[in-house]
């Protein structure tokens, strides 16, 4: 057992350097914590790859209160060629143990796979590395997946983002995060350059970034992102201890957390302006989700939390309002996000035919419904003011939402019967001509 530092980080180290590869063309970094009814479908996974290059596995382990520490141990010495254990004094949490690993890994390029995920085809790793050294400038490749929901035992596949292999733009990365609750590309489809990630370690900070995953797919994606359209890694949802799950338990540190991603939005729009509309768009969804998830107990907690950012993204002019200060135009910066949403959200429709456009438009006229039927049973003695302006935000953004999608829906008509008229007319004429 070795002990060796990284910056500010030390860490005990199992391998053999004896019988490993010094200079992996791949390195996985595989972070895990309380993981030991999943890790070994984690490592199999990566044992499976048929490479004609060495890569390396570094597993992260972060002071388990399980088993997974006894199980990456025991495959170290079963794989002495391949696996690296690294595991601190002490718990050091998911933001340190994801820089610990990356500062540990050697490879040329990075593939992340946490401890509850795995990986299903022996060639992920062959493919992604043949598609990073044929595209010099592109610096993160990832691919669909399935994610398998561990409470009903079923899968689903996810992230199909095209029928065919293709460069997403920085921007088409950005919106795409709207439109999947859990990022446009799972973390466990990510492959990227080391040297990217050692250029922005310094962004694996829980005060800076609470998901380290999606700085890594917007930095990655600069030049463009390579998507391959192959499922080739499965991502767990439900687990118990997950971050999603804590999240999904613990209303209060959901908001946090999203307070969090808010803030570092902000950040990376300026640390990226040429993508500040993209940025802006995610902003604002940020916002309005925050918004929509409130409860009166939480509500003025959130709405003082996120004005500074409107009154940051928003100027005066943006809402026809001068002075930005007094509470009506406060109001009216809230008015406004309203709005916006409403066009934002519906980013997530734009794969949607017809048919799946109206009943998405009869839902937000139903919602809009029950929302304003809410309000007008409402006596104002029986409600706070908090709960007065959730309803009236919460109307004014269903209201917003159901008109973009009710735009969307009749622009699709108007292409559809377009569509059906130019076939029609050509097959008179093709008759015509028979004739």
């Amino acid at each position: 057992m070795n002990q060796e530092a990284t910056g500010e980080m030390k860490y005990n180290e199992v391998s053999d350097p004896a019988v490993m590869k010094l200079t992996p063309v791949v390195s996985v970094n595989m972070v895990t914590y309380n993981h030991g009814a999943y890790l070994a479908e984690a490592i199999e996974g990566v044992i499976a790859q048929k490479t004609d290059f060495p890569i390396e596995l570094v597993i992260g382990e972060d002071c388990s209160t399980d088993n997974t520490r006894e199980i990456a141990l025991d495959y170290q010495r079963r794989y002495p060629h391949l696996i690296r254990v690294i595991y601190p004094d002490h718990n050091v949490g998911m933001h340190g143990n994801f820089r610990q690993v990356n500062a540990a890994c050697r490879g040329e390029f990075i593939a992340f796979c946490e401890g509850d995920d795995y990986w299903i085809d022996p060639g992920k790793l062959r493919e992604q590395v043949a598609v990073l050294s044929r595209l010099k400038n592109i610096d993160i490749t990832f691919h669909s997946c399935y994610i398998k929901f561990e409470k009903q035992q079923t899968k689903i596949l996810s992230h199909v983002h095209s029928s065919t292999d293709k460069v997403f733009t920085l921007s088409e990365v950005i919106d795409g995060d709207i439109r999947f609750a859990m990022g446009f590309m799972p973390t466990t489809s990510i492959m990227v350059r080391r040297s990217l990630i050692m250029s922005i370690q310094d962004w694996f900070d829980p005060t800076i970034s609470p998901v380290g995953d999606h700085v890594v797919q917007v930095f990655g994606s600069r030049n463009g992102a390579y998507y391959v359209n192959r499922p080739m890694g499965v991502y767990r949802r439900d687990v118990d201890g997950s971050w999603s799950k804590r999240m999904k338990n613990d209303a209060a540190a959901c908001v946090e957390m999203h307070l969090q991603f808010l803030s570092m939005l902000m950040k990376l729009k300026q640390a990226i302006p040429e993508q500040e509309e993209a940025f802006l768009r995610r902003i604002i969804y940020s916002c309005a989700h925050l918004l929509k998830t409130g409860t009166h107990k939480n509500f003025t907690h959130i709405k003082e939390s996120i004005l500074p950012v409107l009154k940051d993204i928003y100027t005066p002019e943006a809402i026809n309002d001068q002075s930005i200060g007094n509470e009506q135009s406060e109001w009216d910066l809230f008015i406004k996000l309203a709005v916006d949403s409403g066009k934002t959200l519906d980013l997530a429709d734009q794969k949607c035919g017809v048919f799946r456009q109206f009943f998405r438009v009869a839902k937000s006229v139903l919602d809009y419904g029950i929302l304003m039927l809410k309000m007008i049973g409402t006596k104002p003695s029986d409600s706070s003011d908090g709960e007065r302006q959730i309803a009236k935000w919460k109307a004014e953004a269903q209201r917003s939402y159901l008109f973009a999608r009710w735009q969307r829906f009749r622009k699709l008509i108007i292409e559809k019967v377009r569509s059906v008229l130019e076939a029609a007319t050509g097959t008179f004429a093709a008759r015509r001509e028979a004739e």
